[in-house]
Order: structure tokens, then sequence, then C-alpha cells
């Protein structure tokens, strides 16, 4: 994915100079992944500028709007109707959605939002990491599946300098050495005497640079345009776990044993759970998740209440707190209470430890209502007329 940051507040208000109304266009792909362009942001950017304004007694109307994806024709075409009315665009997407807003609406000055930084990978919640740098000529076939040209920072293309010690960059020791790893991946597939081929000199020609580059949101995932307006995002709490049938939910915890009836299933036994695990189960032809939690048993549904990710591929589950890798909604699971950005709470089965068996009590199907917009897939808009 793209990464990108929000520029400061005090560049785009001098972009902005003289303009009496503005659209920003939010984008909801790569940049709202990492909180810095998607509708949440181009929103609270729309308001730093009308507040930042206001302060200084100037008279600025602006207004926001979100599109799936900046960087493809179909999407921004909407946008037609009305951005003649504006004196400039502030685009809230990478450097290549602000070219294809310019390309197409050459008569409105468009403006960028965004530094656009490189394309990454979140390594943990709210930490990307440069994975490729998009040099045209990629040599992955004999390094492993690891890039050198990006996560090396002098760029060696045949093994380690003389420089790092125990594994660790000579230049950046918080991060590994990543020939090292290169070699540890192919000694164990048996290949590693391929690298003691002499690799010519790179072709720099289908590349502008390299190196590793590292964006770390902020602790309450914002940057500068909701930070500077006092924005602060907040722990909501919300009743403990409870079954769609019940009032009030059990503890859950090893030592409670319920009576069981009909509508408790077994679905594994806890030998096949460790603790910190996410497991992908069925029962009576519903899907699941279970997890132990080490002091007690979770269950819900498999997908994220946000846009359906499989929480089995996307979930990261540590210390009891759950974490959507895809958009960064965190749940804990032990008090229900969602963290970072969520907005729904995840729903969960009422479930237990009986004996060895994990116990999960089943008696409708838990599903999440989602919104049509966030349903929209590349076939269905790419076919609209």
């Amino acid at each position: 994915m793209i990464v990108a940051e929000q520029k400061p507040l005090k560049d785009i208000q001098r972009m902005l100079k003289g303009k009496k109304k503005v659209l920003t266009v939010g984008c909801g792909t790569c940049v709202s992944v990492c909180f810095s362009g998607g509708k949440k942001e181009s929103s609270a950017m729309a308001a730093t500028l009308r507040t930042a304004a206001a302060l200084e007694g100037q008279e600025l109307e602006v207004e926001e709007v979100t599109v799936q994806r900046q960087c493809v024709q179909e999407f921004v075409a909407p946008l037609e109707k009305d951005i003649g009315e504006y004196d400039a665009v502030l685009s809230m997407a990478c450097g290549v959605g602000v070219q294809t807003l310019a390309e197409k609406y050459m008569d409105t000055p468009i403006l960028p939002g965004l530094d656009t930084n490189f394309m990454g990978q979140p390594t943990e919640p709210g930490v990307w990491e440069e994975r490729c740098v998009g040099c045209g000529n990629c040599v992955l076939e004999y390094t492993g599946g690891l890039c050198p040209i990006t996560r090396c920072p002098k760029q060696l293309q045949n093994g380690p300098c003389g420089g790092s010690e125990g594994g660790m960059c000579e230049v950046d020791t918080s991060i590994p050495c990543i020939w090292s790893k290169i070699w540890d991946i192919l000694d164990r597939q048996g290949i590693a005497d391929t690298l003691m081929e002499i690799q010519p000199p790179k072709d720099w020609s289908t590349s502008h640079g390299g190196s590793m580059r590292r964006v770390v949101v902020s602790d309450d995932l914002r940057q500068h345009a909701a930070r500077e307006a006092g924005e602060r995002t907040t722990t909501v709490k919300v009743p403990p776990p409870q079954s769609p049938m019940k009032t009030k939910a059990s503890a859950d915890t090893f030592d409670v044993a319920p009576k069981l009836d009909e509508t408790w299933q077994r679905v594994c036994s806890i030998s096949e759970l460790p603790a910190g695990t996410l497991k992908r189960v069925e029962t009576s032809g519903i899907e699941l998740i279970v997890t132990n939690l080490g002091d007690c048993i979770r269950a819900f549904p498999p997908t994220c209440p946000h846009l359906a990710e499989p929480l089995v591929d996307s979930g990261l589950l540590k210390d009891g707190m759950l974490t959507c890798t895809k958009h960064l909604w965190q749940w804990d699971l032990r008090t229900g209470e969602m963290r970072g950005a969520a907005e729904q709470p995840v729903q969960m089965y009422d479930a237990m430890l009986n004996d060895q068996d994990v116990m999960v009590r089943v008696e409708q199907e838990i599903t999440y209502d989602y919104d049509d917009e966030d349903d929209l897939g590349d076939d269905d808009f790419f076919s609209a007329d």
C-alpha cells in the first residue's frame, strides 16, 4: 500500500491563501488505512481550515467529500458536476490521486494535502515500514523475496557489509540486517549457495533511488490537522460480551461452569487452542472464531464489523487485545471495550471450557450490518455506466 503523511497545516494554509471556497477530497483506500487522507481525516482537515480561518478573521468556506479511489478516473468522475464552483481542491490522496484530479479537472487548481512517502507494509498497529521503492528492476528472485534495495541503507547487492553485528544493521541498529535475513531464508530452502554468484551493478535508470523510511502514527491515530484542531481519540466503553439472546453475559472464566443445554456446542479441545491464538471453527453450519486468552475463552464472528475482513487473516491478538490490521480497529476481548480506531463493538458468543472441551453457546448466528458503500467492489464500480 502507498503510505503518506499530511502536510503541515501552515503549508496548506499558504497554498490556500486568497481562496474563498475550497473542496477537500479524501481517498478511501491506501491513505485511509494509514490515517492520513480518508473520510475522517478529510473532514478533520476541513474543520481545521475553517477554524483557523475564523481565528484569523478570514472568510473561508470549506466543504469535503471522499471518493473510494482518487487514482482511478471513474471514481473521481462524480466530482465533475460541482467542481467548477470551488476556487481550489485540496486532494487528501497520494501523488497519483492529485495528478488524476489535475489531469481530469484542468480548470480548477488541484493542491496536495499529503506528502507521499513510500510503498509499505504495516509491521505492527500504527507502524508502516517501506518494503518497495518501485525501482522498476526487481531483484527478489535471487534474494529470497526480501528487497535489499529498499531495506539495506547501503543498497548492497552482493551480501552484507562488514559492520553488521548480531544480525542487526550497522547504519540503524534498531533494524535487522536484511542480508542476514536473506541468508537465513535461502539457507532454510537449501539454496544459499546461489548467493555466491556475483550480481552485476544494478541498472538505476529505472529508479529514482532507495533506502528505508518509516512512518509512525501518533498514539491518537491522527496526524497534523487533527492534532492542531485539538481532537483526540477516546476509548469507548461498551457492555460486556453478550449472546444475542441474553440480557447479561457470564464471566466465561475457566472456573465457571454454567448448566449446559442443547445450545452449547463443542467446537474443539483446549489442546487444539494454544493461548493467544485465533482458531476458525464451524458448528451447526455457523462459522466463528474462538480464542484462549489464558484465563477465559472468547468466541465471535469470523469477520471484522468494519469491512468484513477475515479476522483469522488480518487479526492480531496480543495480551487480550484484538487488532484488525486492515484499518487498526481494536477491541479488548476481556472487557468488550473498543480501542484504537474502532467504531463498532465486536459481538461475542458465550464460551467456556468444560473439562478439556471448548464449548460455545450458539442460539443464532451473529451477523453485522455493513454499509452499501463498504460492499462496493472493483467489479461493481467498473461495470457501472
